[in-house]
């Protein structure tokens, strides 16, 4: 009788190429953008989830395309020098961190080097002016916001947690993100115990059906001042008054409770009406001295110490004579607009989101800052035309992933500042528009990796321009 057989481990050369199922035994060689290990296999890139540099792995193929094979760690049979015990005890399903087995020194050495590999292969620069990765000394608790999704288990407990690795339809329940201060994490499960009580419905992605989507926190001085909001579909939420009462009475650094009601069939957390259910509809952080109005929708770093040393990075790469006029764009809540106003003569901030511009305007006022203004659009809509306008010698600009739209990178050409400060999270599409920006007459002048993300693979760049 044949017995079914397992799946082939490293087909020989000239094999067939290896399928889904089938299991290989692979050397880590580089980190990839993203955060998967990098291996080869008879020719083929294999990217492997949770590999590292210096690792020898046994993993499974789960996912095969024209010159690329995926796969995810079974075994590791050698461990890389640099590899460490992960502190969460959900870091092999969650999708919140990917470096936590990296040796933090090597986490900041690879996020610096694919700033330079990016620069140097796609925007086409020999030596790019790269100078040493800020990092921080204590890379834990630094998330002032998160996003927690509600969901179920099999026997239909209540979920409070953050997606599974790659799944938009899996939640992994947690019970201390470490990187979230101690008190978001105790309201977190004060929500979740208190909504298995109350038997609430989660919201069901594929079915669009239950009542409860996200929990969002956002916290401000470490965790002092902390901000929840519901998000919910249209269906009821009768306990939305007593769940927020049961929040503030149990924990002081509760400011502010909200509820939006969310009938968008995609993922958002936060979208839709909102509802103040305790105290104010928003809560308060210092930077730089700054104190910033910041609510639910409104766009803010997340990590507020390295937030700290990025405007700082960013102020003192570009000079400033105190005379000239200076466009910010995306300006959010308006920090780095507030923060420039103190050097420069004049400052107008662009930005598309309303409640930002809102706080934004109530963060001058809040602030006695009265030499800046805010325009309330789309940046690549109105660039060209505020430029002409106000004939600015500097422009900072703080895109979204995507980096500077298309029309937005014609018009601030167009405009020919004499300097350009660069505040970019996605190496990419920096080096893509540092190209352009180098094509039409620019040199970089620096770029300063700060890490925001530890323990992810997610990098900040600061990056300043000159008009040649």
């Amino acid at each position: 009788m044949d017995m079914p057989q397992g799946p082939d481990k490293n087909p020989p050369a000239g094999g067939r190429k290896p399928r889904n199922g089938d299991v290989l035994e692979l050397r880590i060689e580089n980190l990839a953008f993203g955060g998967q290990g990098v291996a080869r296999h008879n020719g083929l890139v294999v990217m492997v989830r949770r590999g590292l540099p210096g690792d020898l792995v046994s993993a499974r193929v789960v996912r095969r395309k024209k010159s690329l094979l995926e796969a995810r760690v079974l075994d590791v049979l050698e461990e890389s020098e640099h590899r460490v015990a992960p502190r969460c005890a959900h870091f092999e399903h969650c999708g919140g961190c990917s470096w936590q087995h990296l040796d933090y020194a090597q986490q900041l050495a690879w996020k610096e080097r694919q700033v330079r590999d990016h620069l140097e292969r796609l925007a086409g620069m020999p030596d790019p002016p790269v100078l040493p990765i800020m990092g921080m000394d204590e890379p834990w608790r630094y998330r002032n916001k998160m996003e927690y999704a509600f969901s179920q288990f099999t026997d239909e407990r209540l979920k409070l947690g953050l997606h599974a690795v790659g799944r938009f339809d899996l939640v992994i329940d947690v019970d201390d993100c470490h990187l979230q201060p101690h008190v978001c994490n105790a309201i977190r499960n004060h929500v979740r115990d208190a909504g298995r009580e109350a038997q609430w419905a989660p919201y069901h992605l594929r079915r669009h059906e239950g009542a409860m989507r996200h929990l969002v926190l956002r916290s401000a001085h470490g965790g002092a001042e902390v901000m929840a909001a519901f998000s919910t579909s249209d269906e009821p939420f009768p306990q939305a008054q007593e769940i927020a009462e049961s929040l503030a009475a149990q924990f002081t650094e509760i400011k502010s409770v909200m509820h939006y009601v969310n009938t968008s069939l995609g993922g958002a957390a936060i979208q839709g009406r909102g509802r103040v259910l305790l105290g104010a509809d928003r809560i308060v952080e210092t930077i730089l001295g700054l104190e910033l109005e910041v609510s639910a929708e409104s766009f803010m770093q997340t990590n507020t110490a390295q937030c700290e040393r990025l405007y700082a990075e960013l102020l003192d790469a570009c000079e400033f004579t105190g005379q000239e006029t200076v466009l910010d764009l995306y300006t959010g809540a308006g920090p780095i607009a507030l923060l420039a106003a103190r050097r420069a003569g004049r400052v107008v901030g662009i930005e598309s989101v309303p409640a930002a511009v809102e706080n934004a305007l109530r963060n001058a006022e809040r602030n006695s800052i009265a030499n800046v203004e805010f325009v309330c659009a789309e940046v690549e809509k109105v660039l060209g035309e505020v430029a002409e306008k106000h004939h600015a010698d500097t422009v900072l600009v703080d895109p979204p992933r995507m980096g500077l739209h298309k029309n937005a990178l014609a018009a601030l050409i167009a405009a020919a500042p004499r300097q350009i400060g660069y505040v970019s999270c996605n190496p990419s599409t920096l080096a893509r528009d540092a190209m352009e920006l180098c094509a039409a007459g620019y040199t970089l002048r620096s770029v300063r990796p700060v890490d925001m993300f530890p323990h992810t693979y997610h990098i900040e760049c600061v990056a300043r321009f000159t008009k040649d």
